[in-house]
């Protein structure tokens, strides 16, 4: 009896331990901001698989020129610590991501030929649980709105396993996304949809 009640212990520790850890990591994917005092402002769009960390970077310089920034890397670690690997950007920049309870701080090392300088160094705060990318629709019909609000709902709609794409310059924050979608016959759909309706791929 006492082996019953000893190994019944050790699994709901388990199980408490596995879904603390899992909720940790569930919270941390999302997308993340750093606004500075001149207007700039840098967006970055986490996801964590396992050990597998995908990470995308968009920076807005807030100039005339309409100068931005953009990254995308990987990185594998057991920690909170990752250093982010491309295959895209300038291969001497050096980006590292730290997580710290519920926020990320980034840091950008010899990264201006993606765009990416220092000023964007710093602490960074989850705005919304959206990471850009693709999704699957995962209710029978979502319409688009023409603004993240129920009440401006469009004629137009996207239906249960239809592919849709958010990019990183359009993630506000909130539970809504803008998105766009692609017919069979190459017409083109974009608007607001709430997150909810939505699975990532």
């Amino acid at each position: 009896m006492k082996f019953l009640i000893d190994q019944f212990l050790r699994t709901k520790l388990q199980l408490c331990i596995f879904l603390m850890t899992g909720s940790f990591v569930f919270s941390q994917n999302g997308t993340y901001e750093l606004k500075n005092k001149n207007g700039s402002y840098c967006y970055i769009s986490f996801q964590k698989v396992r050990n597998r960390v995908n990470a995308e970077i968009f920076a807005w310089w807030n100039t005339q020129s309409g100068q931005t920034g953009s990254y995308f890397g990987t990185s594998q670690s057991n920690g909170n610590h990752y250093i982010l690997k491309s295959d895209e950007n300038d291969p001497d920049c050096k980006i590292s991501l730290i997580l710290e309870q519920g926020k990320i701080r980034a840091n950008f090392d010899r990264c201006t030929i993606d765009h990416l300088p220092e000023d964007f160094n710093g602490v960074y705060s989850k705005i919304t649980d959206a990471i850009a990318g693709d999704y699957i629709v995962s209710v029978p019909k979502s319409y688009f709105h023409q603004k993240a609000d129920a009440g401006t709902k469009q004629k137009t709609y996207v239906i249960k396993g239809n592919k849709v794409t958010l990019n990183i310059d359009s993630i506000t924050a909130g539970n809504w996304v803008y998105v766009y979608y692609v017919t069979p016959q190459g017409k083109e759909y974009k608007g607001y949809i709430e997150l909810k309706h939505l699975k990532k791929i």
